[in-house]
């Protein structure tokens, strides 16, 4: 499991899972039915990006959402 509180650490997972499976940033797109240019910029960490964006993508890589409560040693600086 990998954990991700912000938009860059999103896209570093996105990143990852895509390049583990051989993907091109393309290839990504196709399967997610998303242009290129917005898996780049999710990947970048861009903080803009939609959820159902982000959910298009995990299921195209076959990964899953998971929520639970922040460990007690994170803030928000």
């Amino acid at each position: 499991m990998q954990l991700a509180r912000d938009s860059t650490q999103i896209g570093n997972i996105i990143r990852r899972a895509r390049k583990k499976q051989g993907l091109a940033q393309s290839q990504l797109g196709d399967k997610a039915g998303l242009r290129q240019a917005t898996v780049s910029q999710i990947e970048s960490g861009h903080p803009s990006a939609r959820i159902d964006t982000l959910l298009q993508l995990f299921a195209a890589l076959d990964l899953e959402l998971r929520v639970a409560e922040r460990s007690k040693d994170w803030s928000i600086t």
